[in-house]
């Protein structure tokens, strides 16, 4: 089942909350991108019929920036890629 681009929202939401909590009031700018596995490559690896690969994914990405305490500036950025099903592929933070 696709779901909306602002359900999208919400779970990626609702992740960063739980996993990143200083980036829980930050708004996450939205990327869409089509994944696929070029011909060449499932040859390569001998895949004889094409993987359930998801065409379409959103890339959430957080960032904000902090003080530290010597005054640096110091990004704190986390980007969440889901499918259009709301499955979380794959989280990065710092």
């Amino acid at each position: 089942m696709t779901l909306s681009a602002e359900e999208l929202k919400k779970i990626a939401q609702e992740y960063v909350k739980e996993d990143f909590p200083e980036l829980a009031d930050v708004a996450p700018t939205v990327q869409e991108e089509e994944r696929a596995v070029s011909r060449e490559v499932e040859a390569k690896l001998g895949l004889g019929q094409p993987k359930a690969i998801p065409a379409k994914v959103r890339v959430f990405t957080f960032k904000k920036t902090v003080k530290a305490e010597d005054g640096a500036n110091i990004p704190i950025v986390s980007r969440i890629t889901m499918d259009e099903n709301g499955n979380i592929i794959k989280a990065t933070g710092n």
